[in-house]
């Protein structure tokens, strides 16, 4: 699974779609941005890197959203095309608020929880191991 399943899911669950758009940010700008709307929220990631930092990126604001952060005063709002802003003023080049380390911590787990459900497939033909996977698949009902 992938972070774009995971948006998906995580918009299912709220009620609330997740847009993760891969856009060419400037180098100087944030890697990847969180810009929540009345209606709908969306994540920036940046387009010049490679596939694995992509999903961390997306990983990582999801991570402010799980963790009911505010999002940065100077955001554009709805009906601001993401796109023309400038986001070279909202580069963060150290984690070093509780926000922060709390969405480094969550993207870890998700990457890692997706990870393990792409790698791991549990036979279904007993119903001892339609038991164990029911029971494994009900602790992440919040994807």
């Amino acid at each position: 699974m992938d972070m774009t399943e995971v948006c998906h899911r995580l918009s299912r669950r709220r009620s609330r779609p997740i847009h993760a758009t891969e856009y060419p940010l400037a180098a100087n700008g944030p890697f990847g941005l969180w810009i929540p709307g009345r209606k709908s929220e969306w994540i920036l990631f940046q387009s010049q890197t490679t596939p694995l930092h992509q999903q961390h990126i997306i990983a990582h604001e999801l991570g402010h959203i799980l963790c009911g952060h505010r999002p940065d005063p100077i955001l554009p709002g709805d009906g601001v095309d993401p796109t023309s802003f400038d986001w070279g003023t909202l580069r963060r080049t150290a984690y070093d608020t509780d926000q922060e380390h709390e969405a480094e911590i969550t993207a870890t787990l998700l990457l890692e929880t997706a990870r393990t459900w792409t790698e791991i497939s549990l036979p279904t033909g007993s119903a001892r191991a339609r038991r164990a996977q029911r029971t494994l698949s009900h602790q992440a009902r919040w994807l």
